[in-house]
């Protein structure tokens, strides 16, 4: 059971409380300390083990540091991109200059370049200066991050449509940071979602109406699949075990593959997992919306990172989804998703709320016509 279906690239099993516990913090002496201190408890610890007076070594650190890598004249990037000095004969400043004076030339052709090298995500970069600590001083006592602890980096890709092709690409959607000492309920409240916000059933006889809940208010079960472990979340009362069916599935003879476990997502946290990194796993919700879910990193939380735990899980990167247009005008984005309309030659059909009333319903708001109308949240609305 532990090397079935295990990834060519994934790490070996990783105990996520046995990394914490096996860490020596003397490697990098003070990095527990929530202060401005840490610092020079860094220093001291390094000064007493090269035998280096502590003058020396902050010396060092000015002389070395990331400032000293750039020159008093260097030409800053913006300005490198729209100015290609002349008298440097590379391939790439060629074909840059070329491409720059296409676009001056052609507006056109400018207007279609932004479009599509347009932003495809949204990154937090973790750039903390080495003083996150301090800067994060007005955190409440109770709020504060407990060392040790761990962070561990989750990829969370993109819902695998099973009606599509077997080949198909799953992109990344979420990149999150998440502490050891977080449940997996944590993770799973973080995870966004355009299922999440469906809206369940044909509103094409009242388009008016606007349902109380939306999916994920009533559908409230789901799973993480980890290392032959099912972590359902069992928070409301009438959740199922969606793993259920799969285990008894696992058990039948001849399957090699069983038996699994099932336990309680909300009971669980991530120090109580055997990861694998590189290794995908899966997250299931709405009863067949599948992420893939990959853990790439595990690091021991230092005094650079955010000191606020309501800050995690911490989300760094966020893919950003095209917008789905209207069908009819090509301007404003989808509202109604319909079927058998036959003002559309697509089956389904995406309207804006607009263009869907004036081509679906008489001047008294009586329906024309024989379709199915859905509520449809575009993905790019999704944050």
């Amino acid at each position: 059971m532990e090397k079935l279906g295990v990834h060519r690239d994934a790490s070996q099993l990783i105990s996520v409380r046995e990394f914490l516990t096996s860490w020596d913090a003397s490697v990098i002496p003070g990095m527990e300390m929530i202060s401005t201190k840490s610092d020079a408890a860094m220093l001291k610890a390094l000064s007493k083990e090269m035998g280096t007076p502590i003058d020396t070594l902050q010396e060092l650190s000015t002389v070395c540091g990331e400032s000293t890598l750039k020159c008093a004249d260097e030409i800053k990037q913006p300005e490198f991109l729209e100015k290609v000095p002349p008298d440097v004969n590379l391939m790439t400043l060629r074909v840059q200059r070329d491409e720059l004076e296409r676009r001056q030339k052609n507006p056109t052709y400018k207007t279609f370049i932004k479009k599509a090298m347009r932003m495809k995500k949204c990154d937090y970069l973790m750039n903390f200066p080495p003083d996150a600590a301090q800067v994060k001083e007005e955190c409440p006592k109770e709020f504060c991050v407990q060392h040790p602890d761990v962070i561990i980096t989750a990829h969370v890709h993109q819902p695998n449509n099973t009606h599509l092709s077997f080949n198909m690409k799953i992109g990344l959607d979420q990149t999150l940071l998440v502490l050891g000492c977080e449940r997996l309920t944590d993770l799973r409240d973080k995870i966004t979602c355009v299922n999440d916000l469906a809206l369940a059933g044909d509103l094409s006889e009242n388009p008016d109406f606007t349902p109380e809940h939306y999916a994920k208010d009533i559908y409230k079960s789901g799973f993480f699949y980890i290392e032959g472990c099912f972590y359902n979340d069992f928070r409301d009362g009438g959740s199922q075990d969606y793993s259920q069916v799969i285990r008894d599935w696992a058990k039948e003879p001849g399957r090699g593959i069983g038996p699994m476990q099932s336990v309680a997502m909300e009971d669980t946290s991530f120090l109580d997992l055997n990861i694998r990194l590189g290794q995908p796993y899966i997250y299931l919700h709405q009863g067949d919306c599948e992420h893939l879910i990959v853990f790439s990193d595990i690091r021991v939380l230092s005094h650079q990172d955010p000191q606020d735990i309501r800050d995690y899980p911490l989300v760094t990167h966020k893919h950003l989804k095209n917008q789905t247009k209207c069908r009819v005008c090509q301007m404003h984005a989808s509202r109604w998703m319909a079927y058998d309309s036959e003002h559309s030659p697509e089956n389904p059909s995406f309207f804006c709320e607009q263009c869907f009333r004036a081509l679906h319903y008489d001047e008294h708001g009586n329906k024309i016509g024989n379709f199915q109308a859905f509520r449809y949240f575009d993905k790019s609305a999704v944050i």
